[in-house]
């Protein structure tokens, strides 16, 4: 068989390969033209609302400096990473210290949430943090973090990105 022949062949097998691929992705619901995708069975979980509201309340009590507040929003065995790259903190105890140390220097924390998407029991959050300290001193902060909830709507797991260096050189100047 010559060469051309042989390609000329190769391209009518491929060509019938693609036509059955093509008829079978057509017969798929999520193909079928004029139908909506058929939707995947949710995992039992929290609705959106609830989610938001406490990512809410995650950053009210920061600014309320309420620890145990703050606390209460976490799984007795949950962690933070605040920020992403420092040792993550697991349960209460750990979370405690932490923001009790963190809020310390601070008379005032305001925070805006510019942007949350929330996907199950999971939250990214584009938020922005206003802080004034003891002596005056006004210091921003913009970061994303990405908060997990289990079934109870208590956080499992937070992590948080934004720039240590640039908060620390803010807070020392």
């Amino acid at each position: 068989m010559s060469n051309l022949k042989r390609i000329s062949a190769a391209r009518g097998l491929a060509s019938l390969i693609l036509v059955a691929a093509l008829t079978v992705t057509a017969s798929l619901p999520f193909a079928t033209p004029g139908k909506a995708a058929p939707r995947p069975t949710p995992v039992a979980g929290l609705a959106p609302e609830q989610v938001e509201a406490a990512v809410e309340e995650y950053f009210n009590a920061v600014g309320a400096f309420d620890v145990q507040r703050y606390v209460s929003t976490f799984a007795a065995d949950g962690v933070l990473e605040d920020p992403v790259g420092t040792p993550p903190l697991q349960g209460t105890a750990a979370i405690t210290a932490f923001i009790t140390n963190i809020i310390a220097p601070f008379s005032q924390i305001k925070h805006k949430i510019q942007d949350i998407n929330v996907c199950g029991n999971e939250a990214a959050v584009n938020w922005k943090l206003d802080l004034m300290t003891k002596t005056n001193k006004h210091i921003t902060i913009d970061g994303m973090g990405v908060f997990s909830f289990n079934q109870d709507g208590k956080l499992q797991s937070v992590r948080e990105f934004w720039d240590l260096a640039a908060f620390l050189e803010q807070l020392q100047n």
